[in-house]
């Protein structure tokens, strides 16, 4: 599937997208709240600054991945890979992110607030003092 295709789909009322190949897709700025990525591979793709709100991304691959300034806000990524993903600034508040792999995950000033997650989980990715943690502190310590 192609990016205008998944946008036509969405547009028609269709969010599950589950188990799909969209590796290197580029959807900058676009609507994808409440769709279903469960299982679908999806490194490399370009989802900067979209509106991803209430999205299933359980035991997704988002290695590589760009998603910064992205709404993840209540996003559902238990399992999800997201070893090496741009995160910066994107918004996880809510998001239940147990057993993701944030290996190498840039989350410089992401907020966190409220998100579900192991502090181990934490520590292999990358933060700074601009990162909200899920306590709702800001810093590094």
């Amino acid at each position: 599937m192609d990016a205008e295709g998944l946008l036509n789909y969405y547009a028609k009322g269709k969010r599950d997208f589950a188990s799909h190949d969209l590796r290197s897709l580029s959807l900058q700025k676009v609507n994808l709240s409440s769709a279903n990525f469960h299982q679908s591979l999806l490194s490399k793709i370009n989802l900067q600054g979209a509106n991803l709100n209430n999205a299933d991304f359980g035991r997704a691959n988002l290695t590589n991945a760009n998603l910064r300034d992205a709404n993840l806000v209540r996003a559902y990524m238990s399992y999800a890979d997201l070893e090496n993903a741009d995160l910066r600034g994107a918004d996880l508040s809510g998001a239940y992110l147990l057993n993701a792999n944030l290996r190498g995950a840039n989350l410089c000033g992401a907020n966190l607030s409220g998100a579900r997650m192991a502090e181990e989980q934490l520590a292999m990715a990358r933060t700074n003092w601009m990162t909200i943690r899920p306590s709702g502190k800001r810093g590094i310590w």
